[in-house]
């Protein structure tokens, strides 16, 4: 089913945006985790104080200058989503500059609707325009949905991080 594409207003997120923000952090970091995620693999991820932990990241990203917080509204002023990302230098490499997406998450009843990919391109320009020559970003190997949305975009597979809980090698 075609779900039609929805007016929006993309804006810089304030600090009066700090609950709908952890709101949201909530949703990617618990339950749209908690969705994907093999059980198993839940105390690999964990945090302790996982509320705090939330607001302490929403709160770092609002008030940290170089952290690009972007929110997107419906006509009636709603947040449906939010995209962060920041720019990181690394004078050693060909490709020095560049834009590293963070969180970025949409709202269920609004996603297929062009949401996540307005939120990708407002901060694919801020990219652009801080001279970023290559954008780069990560997610879980088990999320099928977004792996198959960053090929979509062009984005391609480059390094695999492994972890285990040293326990896991006891024994023989």
């Amino acid at each position: 089913m075609y779900a039609p594409r929805v007016t929006l207003k993309l804006r810089q997120a304030q600090l009066s945006d700090r609950d709908r923000i952890v709101f949201f952090h909530r949703a990617l970091y618990l339950e749209h985790r908690g969705e994907i995620m093999p059980p198993e693999l839940g105390p690999l991820y964990a945090y302790r104080g996982f509320e705090e932990v939330l607001r302490d990241d929403v709160d770092a990203m609002l008030r940290n200058p170089a952290t690009h917080l972007l929110v997107a509204e419906d006509e009636g002023g709603e947040p449906l989503g939010y995209v962060s990302g920041y720019i990181a230098n690394d004078p050693r490499r060909l490709l020095s500059r560049k834009g590293v997406m963070g969180d970025w998450y949409v709202v269920p009843g609004s996603r297929g609707r062009g949401v996540g990919r307005r939120l990708f391109e407002a901060l694919l320009g801020i990219f652009r325009e801080a001279g970023c020559s290559q954008v780069e970003t990560s997610t879980w190997p088990f999320n099928t949905a977004t792996r198959r949305v960053m090929e979509e975009l062009g984005f391609r597979e480059i390094q695999i991080t492994y972890r285990a809980p040293i326990d896991a090698f006891d024994g023989d």
